[in-house]
C-alpha cells in the first residue's frame, strides 16, 4: 500500500447475498416455449401449480441454457415473518438454498442424485438422464442418518435407479458477493459449481417490481458513476492544459524580456547594416558615364568619331557616332561585344553619306562592371 492510497476511505462492502429456507418452497419443473418470453410463462405455470396467486408468493425460476424448460419454486408470503424480510432491500439476492446446487452436472448420460446434508435439513436434487435441470427437488428436516430414506424417496419419485451416482455434499450452504459482483456459494469449506451469470435475475424470490426497480437504480447509479469519472478526468485535462499554457505564459514573458534586453544592440545592428547599404548604394547605384567612355574607349578606332552620349539607367549608354570608314562600324561593334564589363551592344540606324557613315551604338553593361568604381 502506497502513502497516498492508505488515506483513502475502503471500499464499502458488497451486499449480502441472503439464502432462505427451501423447505419452504414447493418446486417443480415447467416446460417452456422456446423463444417466448420467460417472465409470462413462469406466471402461467404458478397460477396453475399453486393454489394462490403470484401477487401473494415469494417466487422464482432457474431456465435452462437451451431456454426449453425451467425449475419453479415458490412460496406463500406469509410464511415468512416481518422480522425476516427486513434485511432483503439490500441484499444483492434472496434465493432458496437450493439454488445453489442446481447447476448440472458436467456429465450424466445415466441420471444424476445430489444429496446435500447439514445438521438440520437434507436436500436431494435428481437429474434424469441428458436433463440440464434437476427434475426433482426433496427437501426434509432431519440429520445425516436419514439420508437413505430421502435417497429412496427420490429415487421412488424420479425411476431412476438404485445404481444411478449418488454425489454427497455436506456442511451448511452460504454465499457470498465478490468485488466484481460473482455470486460464489460454499458447502462447509468446499466450493459449489458456479452458477451461470442469467440465473441472478430470474433466481431472486422478491417483488419484480421492486428488483426492475434496483435494476434501473443500478443503471442509473452506473451513469452517474461514468459521468463523475468522465468529469474528474476532463477536470484532471483542464488542469494540465492550465499547466501548460502557465508555462507557455513563463517562456513567452521570458522571450519578450530577453528581446527588450538586446533591442538597443539589435538597434546598433540594424543601423550599421542600413549606413553599410546606403554607401553601397551610393558607390554603385550612381551614373558613371565617364567610366563607361573610358571602358568602351581603348577600343575605338581613330576613324570613329563620338558625337553624343546619353545615359539609360544605371548601366546603360546610348552614342551617336561618325566613322569614316565604314569597315570600322563593324570592327568597333565587334571589339565592343568581347569586352567581358558589357552585357549587350546593338548598333542601329546605320546611315551612310558623303563617304561618313553615322550610326548609334546601345551599349548595356554588367551589374558588376563597376563595383569597385571601373574595369580592373
Amino acid at each position: 500500500m502506497s502513502v497516498f492510497t492508505r488515506f483513502l476511505p475502503a471500499s464499502p462492502p458488497p451486499p449480502p447475498l441472503l439464502l432462505v429456507d427451501g423447505d419452504r418452497f414447493f418446486v417443480r419443473k415447467v416446460t417452456l416455449l422456446p423463444g417466448e418470453p420467460l417472465a409470462p410463462q413462469i406466471k402461467l405455470a404458478l397460477e396453475g401449480m399453486s393454489p394462490f396467486p403470484p401477487e401473494q408468493l415469494y417466487f422464482g425460476s432457474i431456465p435452462s441454457i437451451d431456454g426449453a424448460s425451467a425449475l419453479v419454486y415458490g412460496a406463500y408470503r406469509r410464511r415468512f415473518a416481518a422480522v425476516e424480510v427486513e434485511g432483503w432491500d439490500a441484499a444483492t439476492l434472496v434465493t432458496p438454498e437450493f439454488v445453489a446446487l442446481c447447476e448440472a452436472p458436467s456429465s450424466s448420460p445415466s441420471g444424476l442424485i445430489r444429496l446435500h446434508t447439514s445438521e438440520t435439513r437434507l436436500i436431494a436434487l435428481a437429474w434424469l438422464p441428458g436433463e440440464l435441470l434437476p427434475s426433482f427437488v426433496v427437501i426434509r428436516t432431519g440429520a445425516a442418518s436419514d439420508a437413505d430414506e430421502l435417497l429412496a424417496e427420490i429415487r421412488d419419485r424420479s425411476g431412476l435407479p438404485t445404481e444411478t451416482g449418488v454425489q454427497i455434499i455436506e456442511g451448511p450452504i452460504s454465499g457470498q458477493v465478490t468485488l466484481g459482483g460473482v455470486l460464489t456459494f460454499n458447502a462447509g469449506n468446499t466450493a459449489l459449481p458456479a452458477i451461470p451469470p442469467g440465473w441472478q435475475e430470474t433466481a431472486d424470490i422478491r417483488d419484480p417490481d421492486f428488483l426492475a426497480s434496483r435494476r434501473r437504480s443500478a443503471v442509473r447509479d452506473l451513469w452517474l458513476w461514468r459521468a463523475l469519472i468522465a468529469t474528474a478526468a476532463l477536470l484532471a485535462l483542464a488542469s494540465m492544459i492550465e499547466l501548460g499554457a502557465a508555462v507557455l505564459r513563463w517562456q513567452t514573458y521570458r522571450r519578450v524580456a530577453q528581446v527588450k534586453q538586446q533591442a538597443p544592440i539589435v538597434e546598433q545592428i540594424d543601423t550599421a547594416q542600413a549606413l553599410a547599404n546606403r554607401i553601397g548604394e551610393l558607390s554603385e547605384k550612381r551614373l558613371m558615364p565617364f567610366e563607361m567612355l573610358s571602358e568602351i574607349n581603348p577600343s575605338r578606332p581613330d576613324s570613329v568619331v563620338f558625337q553624343r552620349t546619353v545615359t539609360r539607367g544605371l548601366r546603360g549608354i546610348e552614342i551617336e557616332a561618325q566613322a569614316g570608314n565604314a569597315e570600322d562600324v563593324s570592327t568597333y561593334t565587334t571589339a565592343l561585344k568581347a569586352l567581358p564589363a558589357l552585357a549587350e551592344v546593338k548598333t542601329r540606324e546605320v546611315r551612310s553619306r558623303d563617304g561618313v557613315t553615322s550610326f548609334v551604338l546601345a551599349i548595356e553593361f554588367k551589374a558588376d562592371a563597376f563595383r569597385k568604381g571601373g574595369s580592373q
